[in-house]
């Protein structure tokens, strides 16, 4: 059975190691999940979009911490970002109609945030 290494594989300068960029990611995805669990009715495609996205996200993180020194892994870090600022728009989004309450919303924002910041210490110049 095969293991998950979130070790430092890459000469690329970072502010923190894969498994903080991996711990902060993974806090957003599961928030999203339990958010879309949670949303209004009649909101299905919002839900499915976040939880399609987040996990699109988590993905592209693991096949980044993945790569060796030889690969490039600077396309999976930026699909990871890319994914995160996409939902920047779902949150707002969610929030305005209803769909999540305050609380929720700050929570997620929060969460959403922190993953940004790490996922976008990853990439390199």
């Amino acid at each position: 059975m095969a293991t998950l290494s979130f070790g430092r594989r890459s000469n690329a300068p970072t502010k923190t190691g894969w498994l903080e960029t991996f711990r902060a990611a993974d806090a957003w995805v599961v928030a999203t999940w339990e958010a879309a669990a949670a949303m209004a009715p009649g909101t299905g495609d919002l839900a499915r979009e976040f939880r399609r996205g987040s996990l699109d996200c988590g993905s592209a993180l693991v096949a980044a911490a993945q790569c060796g020194e030889e690969e490039d892994n600077q396309g999976y870090v930026e699909r990871a970002r890319s994914r995160l600022m996409e939902a920047r728009y779902l949150l707002y989004l969610s929030r305005r109609l209803g769909s999540i309450d305050s609380k929720r919303y700050k929570t997620l924002t929060v969460k959403l945030d922190r993953a940004l910041r790490e996922v976008s210490a990853r990439r390199t110049p």
